[in-house]
């Protein structure tokens, strides 16, 4: 895969203890501080991310470069920018050469090599889910703690 070599790539999810994210095509929790968190982290960033993950957003958020991959080529989202491979990146306009990679499973997967960084809210307890998290921890050589919330613990894991 050929990926464009200005850019860096910023992994932003929450999962549980058993590295779940999803449930039925959306969040298996509802974390209030969570939510302004990813808020505060993507502003201003270019978000990249999967059809379905686009589809259970509903909208394009604000403030980011929404961006989805697809391999659908006649697939359209109305307020964002679509592609089929990631060496498309290159002839985008970006606003920023940070690229917050959001989601799916499928889209985590396919980019968490490429990561410099990786900003997870651990969401305390175990969850019901039917999506999880790719295992994540060998590829990375340093786990800080930023902060403790309700609910959950900030932690970015670095290369």
């Amino acid at each position: 895969m050929m990926l464009p070599p200005h850019l860096s790539f910023t992994g932003v999810v929450a999962m549980d203890s058993h590295r779940a994210i999803g449930l039925r095509g959306g969040l298996p929790w509802r974390l209030k501080e969570d939510l302004a968190l990813f808020k505060r982290l993507t502003m201003g960033h270019p978000i990249l991310m999967g059809r379905r993950t686009w589809e259970s957003l509903g909208r394009p958020l604000p403030g980011r470069q929404n961006i989805v991959l697809t391999r659908d080529a006649s697939y359209r989202a109305e307020g964002a920018l679509t592609i089929r491979d990631l060496s498309e990146l290159a002839a985008l306009p970006l606003q920023d050469p940070e690229v917050m990679v959001i989601g799916g499973a499928q889209v985590y997967e396919l980019l968490l090599g490429h990561m410099s960084r990786l900003s997870v809210s651990e969401v305390h307890g175990e969850h019901e889910a039917d999506t999880f998290f790719p295992e994540f921890r060998s590829l990375f050589s340093q786990r800080v703690e930023c902060g403790e919330y309700s609910g959950f613990t900030h932690v970015i894991y670095h290369k």
